[in-house]
C-alpha cells in the first residue's frame, strides 16, 4: 500500500517526533523517512515492512498511512487519543495564531495543545502578584495606624474599612477568582472597579505587556468589548501595521493567504519599500478572492476602516 508523505508527516508531528526520534523508534532509517516524506521515493515503492515500522511507531494502523488525512474518521482520531474539534473562531484570533506560529516557530496546533497550562500559568501568576500585593498593604496600613495618635482615634474607622477589603480580597483569592468577581458581590463599600472597563486579571496583564517589547503585544492594544472576562488582545500588530502601511486590503492579504509574508521578495521587505510592499500585497489577492471580500462587506454594511484592527 502506498504512504501518503503528507500524512505521514502530520501524523509525525502530531506525536511530537522529529525524524531522528522516529527512525529510533521504528528501527528505519532517517534517511529513508525524509525520502518518504519529500516525495522522493514513490509511495507504492515503500516495503510492507517499513510501513508497518512505521505505523507502529506512530501507534497507527498501517492503511491509515495510506489515507488522506481528510479521509479519517473521527472514529479513527478517538482510537488514536485525539478528539478532533469542530470550532468557529473569530478572523482576528485565527490571525493571532497565525501571527505567534510564524514569529516564534510553533504550529498552531502547539498552541491548542499549549493553551491550558499557558493560561494556568498567567492565571497563578496574577493571584500570586495579588497576594503579595495584600501582605504588602496590611504591613503598610498596620505600621501607618500605628503612628496615628490617641486623639485622633476616629480614624480607626479607616482601618476597618481596609480590613473588610481585605477580607473580600482573601475570599476572591481562595476561590482563584481572577477576575474578581467576588470583591464586587460584598456589601461592604461601592464597587471598587467598573468590570466593563477593567479587573484585576486585566491591570496584570496590562502591567506584564509593559514591561515586554510592544511590537509583540501592545496594552494599548487591548480591549474589553463586551465587559468582563477576557479581552480581545491582538498581537505583533505593530510589525504587521508596518508591513502593510496600514492598508486595508493588504491587510487582508496577509491574514488570509497562505504564505505571504515567506513569499515576499526580500527587496519588499525593507522599510523604505512600504508602497511597493503594499501594491503587492494587494496584487496577490485572487480577484474572485477579492469579489467575494466586497460582496460579503456590502452585504453587512462594513466599512473597509472598521476591518483594520
Amino acid at each position: 500500500m502506498p504512504i501518503i508523505p503528507e500524512t505521514h508527516k502530520a501524523l509525525r508531528e502530531m506525536r511530537g517526533l522529529s525524524q531522528q526520534r522516529l527512525a529510533d523508534r521504528s528501527k528505519i532509517s532517517k534517511r529513508t523517512i525524509a525520502r518518504i516524506e519529500n516525495g522522493k521515493i514513490r509511495p507504492e515503492k515503500v516495503r510492507t515492512h517499513t510501513l508497518e515500522s512505521l505505523a507502529k511507531a506512530l501507534e497507527v494502523k498501517p492503511p491509515d498511512l495510506c489515507k488522506q488525512m481528510s479521509e479519517l474518521s473521527d472514529v479513527d482520531w478517538k482510537e488514536y487519543g485525539y478528539t478532533p474539534l469542530k470550532l468557529l473562531i473569530r478572523d482576528d484570533v485565527r490571525s493571532n495564531y497565525r501571527w505567534v506560529a510564524q514569529h516564534y516557530g510553533v504550529k498552531p496546533n502547539d498552541l491548542i495543545d499549549a493553551a491550558p497550562w499557558m493560561f494556568t500559568l498567567l492565571a497563578e501568576l496574577s493571584l500570586a502578584e495579588r497576594r503579595r500585593q495584600l501582605e504588602a498593604s496590611k504591613a503598610a496600613v498596620h505600621a501607618a495606624f500605628q503612628l496615628v495618635p490617641g486623639h485622633l482615634r476616629h480614624a480607626q474607622a479607616g482601618l476597618f474599612h481596609f480590613e473588610d477589603a481585605e477580607s473580600d480580597e482573601e475570599k476572591s483569592l481562595a476561590a482563584r477568582d481572577i477576575f474578581g468577581r467576588l470583591v464586587l458581590e460584598t456589601d461592604h463599600s461601592a464597587d471598587p472597579f467598573n468590570p466593563e472597563e477593567t479587573n484585576p486579571f486585566i491591570d496584570f496583564l496590562r502591567r506584564t505587556a509593559a514591561a515586554v517589547d510592544g511590537k509583540a503585544i501592545d496594552p494599548e492594544h487591548l480591549e474589553l468589548p463586551y465587559g468582563d472576562g477576557l479581552p480581545e488582545w491582538p498581537v505583533f500588530k505593530t510589525w504587521l501595521d508596518e508591513l502593510t502601511g496600514g492598508d486595508d486590503w493588504a491587510d487582508f492579504a496577509l491574514a488570509n493567504l497562505e504564505g505571504m509574508v515567506e513569499d515576499m521578495p526580500d527587496e519588499l521587505k525593507r522599510e523604505q519599500k512600504t508602497s511597493e510592499r503594499v501594491q503587492w500585497l494587494i496584487e496577490q489577492i485572487p480577484a474572485e478572492v477579492k469579489a467575494r471580500e466586497e460582496e460579503r462587506r456590502a452585504k453587512w454594511g462594513i466599512d473597509l476602516a472598521e476591518i483594520k484592527r
